[in-house]
């Protein structure tokens, strides 16, 4: 994810004063990410795109995770993206940033896979939708059963790993209602510590 952020504007600033902060605060307690988790942006993330952001981040085969960000809806309609695409005006939501990596693509989230439907699971509840063919097949037979995307989160081998060890993230049980809430406004400071909590892992 860092890489990907080092592409950003400003970015690279960013990045150099949250190594020194991370070097000073010290190593994190050591996080569960061999099951999919819900990461929420510390404070060491404000003033970067990613500040206030809600992920749910699973594991990959090669020890990668992929994520989505899923508090960051846009205001551009799914029929804007697809104009051809008539069904596409019948999805009722704008379409999320989902993340930096695969920027010109389109996903789905959703609670249950479309019969046949080739998907990634990324928890109990939630699956991603990838294929051009299924997502088409949504838009027209079930267009408000998921959430749309464009773009996503990548992260390689121990990557997410030691972001959370450099408290970049606080890490969440990944619950389905904080992955697609019905509102996502408001979720981040939902799952926020406590400030006396905060405050307590900064002078530890």
């Amino acid at each position: 994810m860092i890489k990907q952020l080092a592409q950003t504007a400003g970015a690279v600033v960013f990045i150099a004063v949250f190594l020194v902060g991370a070097a000073l605060i010290g190593p994190a307690r050591a996080a569960d990410l061999s099951q999919a988790v819900v990461l929420v942006a510390s404070q060491n993330l404000d003033g970067s795109p990613f500040q206030q952001t809600v992920v749910i981040a699973a594991p990959l085969p090669d020890g990668g995770h992929i994520g989505f960000i899923v508090n960051r809806p846009t205001t551009v309609k799914l029929s804007t993206l697809f104009p051809e695409q008539a069904p596409a005006r019948n999805v009722k939501e704008p379409v999320y940033l989902g993340g930096p990596a695969l920027a010109s693509s389109v996903f789905v989230l959703m609670r249950r896979a479309p019969d046949g439907a080739s998907v990634i699971p990324l928890m109990p509840g939630v699956v991603a939708v990838f294929d051009k063919e299924t997502i088409d097949r949504v838009i027209e037979t079930t267009p408000n059963a998921g959430r749309y995307f464009v773009g996503m989160i990548l992260w390689d081998a121990d990557e997410l790993e030691q972001e959370v060890a450099g408290r970049v993230w606080d890490v969440r049980h990944a619950d389905v209602n904080n992955v697609l809430p019905a509102q996502a406004p408001g979720l981040w400071k939902s799952l926020r510590p406590p400030m006396a909590s905060i405050q307590g892992a900064k002078e530890t």
